[in-house]
């Protein structure tokens, strides 16, 4: 079974859904996320040897290859060349940070992951990303273990502070509670 369903915990129907690439790319993506990357690289070759250009396809065949040999440099060339052939497209960012993450290089990863997001932000594949990144990261007490009450909170904690926006929340909440607190004191 592929990394990708099990993070996701959907069929990959509903994963490809929300992609968007063409109907081939799709179907080779549902191969893959259904956990046959050997017929998933098959399709992905037949795309290319049509459309040689083709980012999406690049960077599906990148995973492929990865999930099925487990070596990294010659997916990683693949998605890199991916990321330079479609500018506008994010797959090969999504490669790079899905190639990242498996290998535990989490900081490389999470950047290719922010810079696909940035392209596209509802694509199904930010999240199995940010499941794997999450998946990934050690505890926030490395003594304890992962499932210990504290850090499953101090890890929810820290997913939830991801986002600017978030950080800025906890900021203003913190200052109101300094606020509040030297205004009890005095």
């Amino acid at each position: 079974m592929s990394d990708f369903r099990t993070l996701m915990g959907q069929d990959s129907q509903s994963i490809c859904k929300g992609m968007e690439a063409s109907p081939t790319i799709r179907m080779a993506y549902t191969l893959l996320f259904e956990g046959n990357p050997a017929d998933a690289e098959v399709r992905f070759q037949r795309i290319l040897t049509d459309d040689p250009d083709n980012a999406d396809a690049m960077a599906g065949l990148a995973i492929c290859m990865a999930d099925q040999t487990g070596r990294y440099i010659t997916p990683t060339k693949l998605a890199k060349k991916a990321v330079k052939t479609g500018s506008k497209s994010p797959s090969g960012y999504f490669a790079l940070a899905y190639l990242h993450l498996k290998r535990s290089r989490l900081e490389e990863g999470y950047r290719y992951l922010m810079q696909a997001k940035r392209l596209a932000p509802s694509d199904p594949r930010v999240a199995v990303n940010l499941e794997l990144y999450d998946r990934e990261r050690p505890p926030v007490i490395a003594d304890l273990s992962r499932l210990h009450p504290l850090n499953r909170f101090l890890g929810d904690a820290r997913t939830f502070l991801r986002t600017s926006r978030h950080r800025a929340m906890a900021l203003v909440l913190v200052a109101e509670g300094l606020v509040l607190t030297g205004r009890l004191i005095t």
